[in-house]
């Protein structure tokens, strides 16, 4: 399955896509990246499903209404 070159995020569960997607693209296990970030396993499975609460889902719709997106996409890789 190719990589795809960015995510565009217009729900949470869009971004909680793009964060297994690219974690899992990495081989990075749950439990490896959540240890590196100090948080729980079932945390970062609860994000991983969409679940970042309403501040995330109303900052989504007002970036809409502005005329806005929000794109997740790898960082280039500098030399």
């Amino acid at each position: 399955m190719a990589i795809p070159d960015e995510y565009l995020v217009t729900t949470a569960r869009d971004l909680g896509a793009a964060l297994k997607h690219y974690r899992t693209a990495a081989g990075v296990t749950q439990q490896a990246a959540a240890e590196a970030e100090g948080i729980g396993q079932p945390y970062l499975s609860s994000l991983e499903a969409g679940n970042f609460g309403r501040s995330l889902t109303h900052t989504l719709r007002l970036l809409r209404l502005v005329g806005c997106e929000l794109v997740v996409r790898p960082r280039n890789q500098r030399a």
